[in-house]
């Protein structure tokens, strides 16, 4: 109002029509256009009327004086009229501007008002639920406290006997300690990271200038001021709640940094001792002074000592492996079931036999599935403390054990027991930290006796009673280690001494372990094969005549790399080499602008193989398939139909996955890809022809695996749709290996798909008989039979007359396309027996011969007359 006032003030205080008139219609547009139209066309009005007069022919000179006059008066008055009209819409125009200008500043304001009480909100959430501080800090004083007692009896002084254990332990405490610690670094550090951000975007919205402009209007700014003074109280607890919190998560994130570097510090040095350790032992270890702390020391000491870091170690491996003992626990589970189902199975077959040496597997099912897992998994936990190494296979040599009872002789199950008690004894040996002068007696008198124990077995001369050869191995190189290792401990060298006295017991336990592992899974393999000819759902639908009565060749080398990486772990040399193999495979390597590592290539390469395998081993669970002899079987779709999409999908994901893990830029790819793509395209044409004409039956679903097909006139059912094939078993007993491109290209016939086979058959009654009754037979004869379809409707009817016969046409629809030989078989007999007991004939085509006599005048008259010719000729 006050500008309308101000802007009328500008224009004087004439009270002009047409401003009288606009400010009574305001800011009313289509008025103000009507006004406006008015006023041009009152110009042109004006402009008209004087090119009239400029036109006329006679001008009288006392009036042309007048006419100037009133000219100049009329110009006059349009250009104040237009400057009025201008001003006017000047005055508008920069009143709707400035409305504007507020407006946008008002949707900006509360856009940033929006924004700050969404910020706030995230905020509080954070503060509400934190990062778990006390737990953390409680975390940190634990491992403080737990450093000086895990480098307790490590000492730098060469005059004291270290042991490589006792360094490797606390190394691996450490190293445990570190990831846990890692692990919560990550969390703090990803939470502060979100917390400041959040604190960021926050001061970001403080600082725009629009939030602190105030509308011109007195109750605008009122309202705006209450409503941030309101925001002002919100704001203000989660203002004051952060800087106490964002100090104490500034304190937390230094307090872990320091404890990471003090372990990362840690392991560097002993990891330098165990190097240092190791270069020198050959040389002789054993103190020569009788009053060194190796000869004072008693074995109690040592043991409540070793007691502690090794129960430290393995609580902090087992914390962070909680996934995967979860599911070490679950495939014992689901082996325990699938051997259990095996198991009543076969005594429900009464193929049970106690004495049968192919079924120990089923003894104890649970037992024999603590050991096949136990010694296949054991491999998925990447570097653990021996103890964790050593309950597992105490645990899995007692369930063999217990599966030996009652299945060796009584040599070899002596054998067996003593060889799994000083395994154990060693074991326990190898996990004492402090040296003792028992210790090293003990260790004497272990090494002594694995290597009588090797003498006695050999003269026993029991090896051709052995249930397993290849155990013969192992048996001699237990007795070599031993000799080292009573040589090495005479001599002096005590750390060696004890390294070869363990290599050589787990040795032995280990490869008897994973040979069995493998026997029990060919056992179970076998049996499944003999006994589940279907899939079920108690053995997982896993179809068994694909996987084999026994291991693929790849298990057993998979177990002997497996062996030698178990045992080499005993010596530091095996972790120096180990080492500088990772060092070389991660290594940069450069070959033109393009950077990689062997270990890239070699993860590639090996996502590729698991991606492979996988899409191989999802084929188990694929039926071997029966014919579907209806549409409502059909509509159950079986995991083979879809094989073929999964298998491509399977491998698609790890084809992209290998070139993620390992690193290789994707853009050189398709530069690559892109030139070989021509080449491609002309040389295997027929093999992406055939792979597309697979991804279109199965999504078209033109034919399924099961489905009773036709090709080339010979039926079969479809096995398989593969890559590049497909596999058809022909019902003469052959099996067919169709390309896909032909599948689609050529004439195929689906009987499944269709209301079934049908059948028709001819037969001829004799002249005379009444083909109503004889129709009627024909019916009643098909009507008994369920094999045949009642709709579409049987029909018989006479088809013509032929030259000794009626013909009638029996035509129906058979359930089942198998049945049709044998229904086509069954339903002549039955007519034929019918017609007969009715007294219905089948004349069968015949024709009458009428012989007659020839006079003997006509028979030589012709011969006579050729004879007379030829004389003539």
């Amino acid at each position: 109002m006050k500008r309308n006032l101000s802007f009328a003030g500008k224009m004087g205080k004439r009270k002009d029509p047409i401003h009288l008139i606009f400010r009574k219609i305001k800011s009313n547009i289509f008025f103000f256009g009507l006004v406006l139209l008015f006023s041009f066309s009152f110009c042109a009005t004006g402009i008209s009327q004087q090119n009239e007069t400029i036109q006329r022919p006679i001008i009288k000179p006392d009036s042309l004086s007048k006419e100037e006059s009133t000219q100049i008066k009329v110009d006059t008055s349009k250009s104040d009229f237009i400057r009025q009209i201008q001003a006017i819409g000047a005055g508008e125009f920069a009143r709707g501007l400035d409305k504007f200008e507020s407006r946008k500043i008002y949707l900006r304001q509360h856009e940033l008002i929006s924004n700050l009480k969404s910020e706030n909100f995230k905020l509080k959430g954070m503060l509400n639920k934190g990062v778990g501080q006390q737990q953390i800090r409680e975390k940190l004083n634990e491992f403080q406290q737990l450093l000086p007692v895990v480098l307790e009896g490590i000492s730098t002084n060469a005059i004291e006997l270290q042991t490589d254990r006792n360094v490797a332990v606390s190394a691996a405490i450490f190293r445990e300690m570190l990831d846990e610690l890692m692990e919560e670094k990550t969390r703090v550090d990803l939470f502060a990271s979100s917390f400041r951000h959040s604190l960021y975007r926050i001061d970001s919205i403080y600082a725009e200038k629009d939030l602190y402009l105030f509308p011109p209007d007195s109750l605008q700014t009122r309202q705006y001021a209450f409503l941030l003074v309101e925001l002002n109280k919100e704001l203000q607890p989660v203002e004051d709640s952060v800087k106490t919190f964002s100090s104490k998560l500034d304190s937390l994130q230094t307090s872990i940094n320091a404890l990471v570097f003090e372990l990362n510090n840690h392991l560097e040095s002993l990891e330098q001792l165990r190097k240092n350790l190791n270069g020198t032992n050959f040389e002789h270890e054993i103190p020569t002074d009788p009053n060194h702390p190796f000869f004072s020391r008693s074995l109690s000491e040592a043991i409540s000592f070793s007691f502690l870091k090794e129960k430290y170690a393995l609580t902090f491996y087992l914390k962070l492996r909680e996934g995967r003992m979860f599911v070490l626990l679950l495939l014992v589970l689901v082996a325990w079931i699938f051997l259990a189902n095996l198991k009543k199975r076969t005594e429900n077959l009464h193929e049970i036999d106690d004495h049968d040496d192919s079924k120990v597997v089923l003894k104890s099912p649970f037992l024999s599935a603590i050991v096949i897992v136990l010694g296949f998994f054991q491999f998925f936990f990447i570097n653990p403390p021996f103890i964790f190494y050593w309950l597992i296979w105490l645990i899995a040599s007692i369930a063999l054990t217990m599966i030996f009872i009652g299945y060796l002789n009584r040599f070899w199950m002596t054998f067996w027991i003593f060889t799994v008690l000083v395994f154990l004894i060693s074991g326990g040996t190898n996990m004492l930290l402090l040296p003792t002068a028992t210790e090293r007696y003990l260790i004497l008198g272990l090494s002594l006796f694995g290597i009588l124990f090797l003498i006695f077995t050999i003269l026993k001369n029991q090896t051709n009673q052995l249930k397993e050869k290849k155990i013969l191995y192992f048996i001699y190189l237990m007795g070599l280690f031993e000799f080292i290792s009573l040589m090495l401990n005479v001599t002096g060298r005590f750390n060696l001494a004890k390294s070869f006295l363990l290599a050589g017991y787990i040795g032995i336990v280990i490869g008897i372990l994973l040979l069995w592992t493998v026997r029990l899974v060919n056992q179970g393999l076998s049996i499944a094969t003999k006994i589940y000819h279907n899939q079920e759902r108690e053995l997982f639908f896993i179809n068994f005549e694909k996987l084999g009565n026994k291991a693929p060749g790849i298990f057993y080398t998979f177990l002997i790399v497996g062996w030698g990486i178990l045992v080499g772990k005993n010596f530091y040399r095996f972790t120096q080499i180990s080492e500088s193999i990772t060092e070389f495979l991660t290594a940069d390597r450069t070959i033109g602008s393009y950077q990689f590592t062997i270990n890239g290539l070699f993860v590639f390469l090996i996502i590729l193989f698991v991606s492979v395998l996988i899409s191989r081993l999802l084929s188990l669970f694929s039926a071997e398939p029966e014919a579907i002899n209806s549409a409502e079987q059909r509509k159950r779709v079986s995991f083979g139909s879809w094989l073929l999409l999964v298998q491509i999908f399977v491998i698609s994901l790890g084809l992209f996955l290998a070139f993620a893990a390992s690193g290789i830029p994707l853009d050189k790819i398709t530069i690559i890809l892109g030139a070989l793509s021509v080449g491609i395209g002309l040389g295997l044409q027929g093999l992406v022809n055939n792979l597309v004409s697979g991804l279109i039956i199965a999504f078209e679903n033109t034919v399924k695996v099961g489905d009773l097909i036709e090709v080339e006139g010979k039926p079969g059912i479809m096995k398989s749709i593969g890559f590049r094939s497909s596999v058809v078993n022909m019902f003469e007993g052959s099996t067919a290996v169709i390309p896909n491109g032909e599948l689609i290209s050529k004439q195929m016939i689906n009987w499944t798909t269709g209301k079934g086979r049908k059948l028709s058959l001819v037969v001829g009654v004799a002249y005379g008989t009444d083909l109503e009754f004889a129709v009627s037979l024909l019916k009643e004869v098909i009507a008994g039979d369920l094999r045949i379809r009642s709709a579409p409707v049987p029909r018989v009817v006479p088809l013509e007359f032929s030259e000794s016969s009626i013909v009638l046409e029996i035509t129906f629809w058979l359930v089942n396309y198998m049945d049709y030989p044998f229904v086509k078989g069954e339903i002549i007999s039955k007519v034929d027996l019918t017609f007969k007991a009715n007294g219905i004939r089948i004349p069968f085509p015949q024709r009458d011969l009428y012989l007659k006599t020839v006079p003997e005048e006509l028979n030589a008259g012709p011969s006579q007359n050729d004879a007379q010719n030829e004389n003539q000729g």
